[in-house]
């Protein structure tokens, strides 16, 4: 992992004023472009936390694919992996999603899509199960999320 020092403007009380901050790389050329994954794009980003009027994550997890029903995909960056949450069906799939290896940037290995076929890891009838029961590399949905890039797909 490499520490990068950004330096960028910010506008505050209406004056401009210089700041400084520290990203932590997670992956090099994870984006088109040879852009990198940084670990503050990793979890719920800041528009779903101000949509559902919440940080906390499990209630994000209920708002976002328990109620509103939003296919979830994810790529776990601890074991380079993507996953779906198929939460439009029921009963409701959580699945690998399979991927392009000879594409040269992650991002683009994957369709980001749950429609698409993977291998099914859980299957629930009550969606809200998915929460407390899914496990990947015996690890929580939580912690897996909060170490995770997560997309909606659409439906």
């Amino acid at each position: 992992m490499q520490t990068v020092f950004c330096h960028d403007r910010v506008a505050q009380m209406g004056r401009e004023i210089d700041e400084e901050f520290i990203r932590q790389m997670e992956l090099e050329d994870f984006f088109m472009d040879g852009k990198p994954l940084y670990r503050d794009q990793l979890g719920w980003g800041a528009e779903y936390k101000r949509g559902a009027r919440t940080s906390v994550s499990k209630e994000l997890f209920d708002e976002f694919v328990c109620e509103r029903r939003y296919n979830l995909v994810f790529y776990y960056v601890d074991n380079d992996t993507f996953y779906g949450i198929h939460s439009e069906q029921s009963p409701t799939p959580v699945k690998i999603l399979s991927r392009d290896r000879r594409v040269p940037y992650i991002d683009g290995q994957c369709e980001w899509d749950t429609h698409e076929e993977g291998e099914i890891l859980y299957l629930f009838e009550n969606i809200y199960d998915i929460w407390d029961k899914v496990r990947i590399d015996g690890v929580s949905l939580e912690r897996v999320l909060s170490r995770s890039y997560m997309s909606f797909d659409a439906m």
